[in-house]
């Protein structure tokens, strides 16, 4: 998992570019009605994407009418789950699973990258608490 997002540093390099990041290249992104966000679905039903967010982006208090699988693949972000009173400090290779209804907050340190899936349509409902 470390590896991912990785760069080979030279052509004797022998690493193997990222499957995940190979699947965006040469993409167009689109921007999303968060702040500094943008993202390119690439599978529906199950439906997986990559969403992209500036350094100090912040997704406000909200939570998904679905679970979400999520893969750091560039960057550094921190995830509270107000449901849970946990923080998640995640960077490149870090997964999380966020369940259903659980009502999260996302900071995004760096420029970061992040695969992710879910099952059904997009539904992220925003909630007043902890925001």
């Amino acid at each position: 998992m470390p590896k991912i997002g990785a760069q080979p540093q030279s052509d004797s390099d022998s690493t193997t570019p990222c499957a995940l990041c190979c699947l965006v290249e040469n993409r167009e992104f689109n921007p999303i009605d968060i702040s500094g966000g943008s993202t390119k679905i690439l599978r529906e039903s199950p439906t997986s994407a990559i969403v992209r967010f500036k350094a100090g982006s912040v997704v406000h208090a909200h939570h998904h009418t679905f679970g979400l699988e999520q893969v750091v693949l560039k960057g550094k972000k921190s995830v509270w789950s107000i449901t849970r009173e946990e923080r998640y400090d995640l960077v490149v290779g870090d997964h999380l699973f966020i369940p259903a209804g659980d009502v999260n907050r996302v900071k995004y340190h760096e420029d970061s990258e992040c695969y992710i899936t879910w099952d059904g349509k997009w539904a992220m409902v925003y909630d007043r608490l902890g925001s």
